[in-house]
């Protein structure tokens, strides 16, 4: 790594700040800072929940899957558009309605303070895991080209993320987002045309080759349950997992909130689903050209397929464009859990147990921000460390454990009257400790462990709070699926001021575009398989 690229980087890293500072200059409220005054502009959302979604993780892990499993490894993200079409139809509608900053908030005003803390606990441990991946792949290569212990790599890496992050809140996080999304992009296809100038063989040749290696099958039909990426597993157990992701986790509520419009918020989410998933496949298929480049050579680290190629195979110059790309991928997700982890940590925590109600500083929202950085420096050296098998993989199999449990509590909140605080919460902490029982007897594959957590803490959570029979005052009209939906009718509300549904379980025109994308993304893969 050269003169060239390290001054690449270090001016990549300056513009970042320099973002954050002129975009936090307007936060004058905790609202600002957490939620961008809800008036940020629907591109910049759109691009931030698919740079998120993306990371660094896809840019390194994405292709060193593929490099392994060919174009099943595609599979992960196969049910994205549809759970799209679930978030905009029916959980994105409800919350907007509620003008919640934490959706988390909710639950206590449905359910009660014990299943709040319970999910917010939930929220905060499967977020640490998650940036904690979305730091260490930048950390990797940068050691790759500069020989520095990660001791040392990590913390310059959280810290950079930490302060713009500090100095704009969530709008300097939604801009500088879309901005590395863009970086993002123009960083894969410089690799995609470097790659295929310096194959030794024609591209439609190469492209044999590996359909001759079985790497263009994405689609397995079989029910074992212990398949990796299945067609049943993906569109099942995918299913659930980014439903968790998308649908009831803060991270990605956090900037649909922040939209101006329900409007914006749908608009935003068609235009994310398309651009992440045409991503990712050109990550995947980025592995497959690997794989030839290579002739099938054996890694023992997934994830080194990448940072071989970059290491070895691009010239001055343009590696800083590239590692630059890197870190926009990572710096896209570390931004946004952090901020989103503050927002949580400050709202459904500290104003509850220890302002009691009173509303926190912009100053403290900021120190918590802070305190979160350092704590993800220790986690990410002890959970990732000695990682060999693709990154994506690991964090899916981390996460399997409780996400189930989550989506259960926000069903049982929205779509039954049955569903108490107590219940619910015995529910949860039985649906996760039989869900670890289940994914520790190794009879199926992780992505399994979503479904059968989502099963067990509905069935469990339901029953018990049937058998307590809790007397709680709750607004069912307010704070159901079903009774906001019968509040709005009756009160002919049923559409914003730009003439779009607000109502919860409409489907609208973007609900179809995703529906369409998703006819022509499994098409795409029937062609690649079958012919």
């Amino acid at each position: 790594m050269g003169p060239i690229d390290i001054m690449i980087v270090v001016v990549y890293m300056v513009v970042l700040v320099y973002m954050g500072y002129r975009l936090g200059k307007g936060n004058k409220t905790q609202e600002d800072y957490f939620i961008g005054g809800r008036t940020v502009a629907t591109i910049p959302i759109a691009l931030s929940i698919a740079a998120t979604t993306l990371s660094a993780n896809g840019f390194i892990g994405g292709p060193g899957y593929s490099y392994t499993n060919g174009l099943n490894a595609f599979m992960l993200n196969f049910s994205i558009p549809l759970v799209l079409v679930v978030t905009l139809v029916v959980f994105l509608p409800f919350f907007y309605n509620l003008k919640v900053t934490s959706i988390y908030e909710y639950i206590e005003m449905r359910l009660g303070s014990k299943s709040r803390l319970l999910i917010v606990l939930g929220f905060l441990v499967s977020n640490i895991i998650q940036i904690g991946s979305f730091i260490f792949i930048p950390s990797l290569i940068i050691q790759t080209f500069t020989g520095w212990s990660l001791i040392l790599i990590v913390p310059i890496v959280v810290a950079v993320s930490i302060l713009y992050t500090l100095l704009g809140g969530l709008k300097a996080v939604i801009w500088t987002d879309a901005i590395q999304m863009v970086v993002l992009f123009g960083g894969l296809l410089v690799i995609f045309i470097i790659v295929i100038m310096k194959l030794d063989i024609g591209f439609f040749e190469g492209i044999n080759v590996a359909k001759d290696a079985g790497k263009f099958n994405p689609l397995d039909f079989s029910f074992d349950l212990q398949l990796e990426n299945g067609f049943w597993a993906a569109l099942i157990g995918g299913s659930f997992l980014w439903l968790k992701y998308f649908a009831t986790d803060q991270t990605q509520t956090q900037r649909m909130i922040a939209a101006k419009s329900v409007r914006e918020v749908k608009k935003s989410i068609a235009i994310s689903g398309i651009v992440m998933n045409t991503i990712y496949f050109l990550f995947i298929v980025l592995g497959i050209l690997l794989y030839i480049f290579y002739d099938g050579k054996q890694f023992e680290n997934a994830n080194d397929v990448m940072i071989t190629f970059l290491a070895g195979s691009i010239p001055i110059g343009v590696l800083g464009i590239i590692i630059a790309a890197v870190f926009a991928a990572a710096m896209s997700s570390i931004d946004s859990v952090l901020n989103s982890v503050t927002t949580v940590f400050v709202k459904d925590i500290y104003e509850k147990y220890f302002t009691k109600g009173k509303e926190a500083s912009l100053r403290v929202s900021k120190v918590f921000t802070f305190i979160f950085g350092l704590l993800l420096i220790g986690f990410t050296l002890m959970a990732f460390g000695d990682t060999t098998a693709s990154i994506l993989a690991v964090i899916g199999s981390y996460l399997s454990y409780f996400s189930g449990a989550m989506i259960a509590m926000f069903v049982l909140a929205m779509f039954t009257k049955k569903a108490g605080d107590i219940g619910v919460a015995i529910g949860f902490v039985l649906g996760i400790a039989l869900t670890i029982f289940f994914g520790k007897l190794e009879i199926a594959n992780w992505l399994w462990n979503y479904p059968v957590g989502f099963l067990l803490t509905t069935s469990i959570g339901y029953v018990a709070s049937m058998l307590i029979n809790e007397k709680h005052a709750v607004n069912y009209d307010e704070f159901t699926f079903k009774g906001q939906r019968n509040k709005l009718i009756a009160e002919g509300r049923t559409t914003d001021e730009d003439g779009v549904s607000i109502l919860p379980g409409t489907i609208d025109k973007y609900a179809y575009i995703l529906l369409g994308f998703f006819a022509i993304q499994t098409l795409v893969l029937v062609v690649l398989q079958f012919i």
